[in-house]
């Protein structure tokens, strides 16, 4: 996962789709879960068995969200049923949609190296 991560952040840059994939590969809280990095190599993800795993409606909709501008694919995603996201993963959201319009991955606690917002490079 960290190579795909890197080739989104360095030598893909530019793209906003690859740098909305980067910044949410980057949120540990999600993506160090065997659901997760069990589906990802240096090609890309499955997208198929990740959104099959056992998700909690906010991650499951953080997930869709990643999917869905990773892909360019209307993604239909149930508001209502995502809850309400904790300031973590809002900021998680926010970075994701910036990273997607800006074609940069953002600094800051979603930024590269990061563990995603509230990770232990956003505590210092």
């Amino acid at each position: 996962m960290a190579a795909l991560r890197e080739r989104l952040t360095r030598r893909d840059a530019g793209s906003g789709e690859h740098a909305a994939l980067a910044v949410f590969l980057g949120y540990a809280v999600i993506t160090a879960r065997g659901e997760f990095h069990g589906h990802v190599d240096a090609d890309g993800v499955d997208w198929a068995a990740v959104l099959a795993g056992p998700w909690s409606s906010t991650e499951l909709f953080l997930i869709e969200t990643a999917h869905g501008l990773w892909s360019g694919r209307r993604i239909e995603i149930d508001l209502w049923r995502a809850g309400v996201p904790g300031d973590a993963q809002y900021l998680l959201w926010q970075a994701m949609l910036t990273a997607r319009r800006s074609g940069r991955v953002p600094d800051g606690p979603a930024g590269p190296g990061r563990h995603g917002p509230g990770g232990p490079a956003a505590r210092r």
